[in-house]
């Protein structure tokens, strides 16, 4: 397909970031950190042209466990995203095995294909995709189990705004923090520092003034 083969192309040319595309694309591809690991190595040896399938050097390239590895291979292989089929080695004559992302490139094309206006579908967002969105694109990593307890937390309590919450990711990154823990403590102390200034006590004061003479 002529998009296919755009894409293929942008990456050989150093073009697009293709681990910033799974980690944006990861919960409509359905895979998770591990498979992004697997898939990232996956990539770069296909675009030097390095198609042979050898799991125990892919499994040094990885860092990845044997088991978690080989988990990872199979969730793949079942998805269509790694297609692995024999082959004969032109050097050796003798036979082997190699390896195709060409269904992957084709789903991550159809994902772009499908969002061409995506501001207008964040309209639609709810709170915790949101902020879980925001999240990806401004750490360029998914979320941990963690995270997303803190966001889920977020979104139900309703006690710090949207605005507050990214404005917050974005002062943890400058000075060096990357955990959404970190944020969520910088969102509290910030919260109560207000509430016991002068001017935030004077305003409730006001408030509950009026809230008394509606009520008589």
């Amino acid at each position: 397909m002529k998009e296919n083969t755009l894409f293929r192309k942008l990456l050989e040319d150093d073009m697009i970031n293709f681990n910033a595309i799974l980690i944006k694309n990861y919960r409509k591809l359905n895979i998770n950190e591990k498979d992004i690991i697997v898939l990232s190595s996956l990539a770069r040896s296909e675009i030097k042209g390095h198609v042979s399938f050898n799991p125990s050097m892919l499994k040094q390239k990885v860092g990845l466990s044997k088991d978690d590895l080989y988990k990872s291979l199979n969730n793949l292989t079942e998805k269509g995203y790694l297609e692995i089929k024999p082959s004969i080695n032109e050097k050796t004559g003798k036979p082997c095995e190699v390896f195709s992302l060409e269904v992957l490139y084709q789903d991550i094309v159809n994902i772009y294909l499908k969002d061409e206006n995506p501001e207008a579908g964040r309209k639609n967002m709810s709170f915790q995709e949101e902020i879980s969105l925001f999240y990806e694109e401004t750490y360029n990593r998914p979320l941990t189990p963690l995270d997303i307890d803190i966001i889920r937390q977020w979104a139900s309590e309703k006690v710090f705004t949207i605005e507050e919450i990214k404005n917050e990711m974005l002062d943890s990154i400058k000075m060096g923090k990357t955990s959404l823990k970190s944020v969520d403590q910088a969102l509290v102390r910030k919260r109560l520092q207000r509430e016991q200034s002068p001017e935030y006590k004077e305003t409730n004061q006001v408030i509950e003034e009026l809230k008394n003479k509606w009520k008589k």
